[in-house]
């Protein structure tokens, strides 16, 4: 049997995650992304809560450093993704388990220049709720480095800058929005 739309049956000693119909591997994929970031804000907040904001920023870009290695280490292989353009790093960005907490859209403009435009992200709806104003440092100092070892790992001509970042007026407006080019 397969195709199964949850896992409401009984127990399967045999169970396989093949056994699932697409869509609950969608949503199931969905929710690894959004567990993927529950922890690193659980860590985030115990580090600020026991120690203090710019040790819990600094222990953060270290964190960041070390998984965008070992996504792209693992992650590119395994999605066969090849070639050194923004076409390129745009496929990994679409595989990359925090972006399945974001709506955005990634706008390949022309072989040197593209955009991702964030909607809608859970991370910064939740700093807003919080009210602290860590928005501005996350998005400014560590979604950029992050972003930056991506593109430097397809090519380190791929230049990556803000063009717009939080703290925000609007709350239903755009999140952020980014401008990829290759030199």
């Amino acid at each position: 049997m397969s195709d199964l739309k949850n896992y409401s049956v009984e127990f399967r000693p045999d169970f396989q995650f093949s056994d699932f119909s697409k869509e609950f591997l969608a949503e199931l994929l969905r929710f690894y992304g959004r567990a993927y970031m529950a922890i690193d804000g659980f860590w985030y907040i115990g580090v600020k809560n026991h120690v203090d904001n710019d040790m819990a920023l600094e222990v953060d870009h270290w964190a960041w450093d070390k998984t965008t290695r070992f996504e792209l280490k693992r992650l590119v292989p395994l999605a066969g993704i090849e070639g050194d353009g923004i076409d390129a790093l745009f496929k990994f960005l679409q595989l990359v388990p925090w972006m399945q907490v974001t709506d955005y859209r990634l706008e390949l403009e022309s072989p040197k220049r593209g955009l991702m435009i964030v909607t809608r992200c859970s991370i910064l709806e939740g700093m807003e709720k919080e009210g602290e104003g860590r928005e501005k440092d996350i998005c400014s100092q560590i979604d950029a480095a992050v972003l930056r070892k991506y593109a430097a790992f397809f090519n380190p001509n791929i230049k990556v800058e803000p063009l717009l970042l939080p703290p925000r007026e609007d709350k239903q407006g755009i999140c952020c929005k980014w401008e990829f080019t290759l030199e």
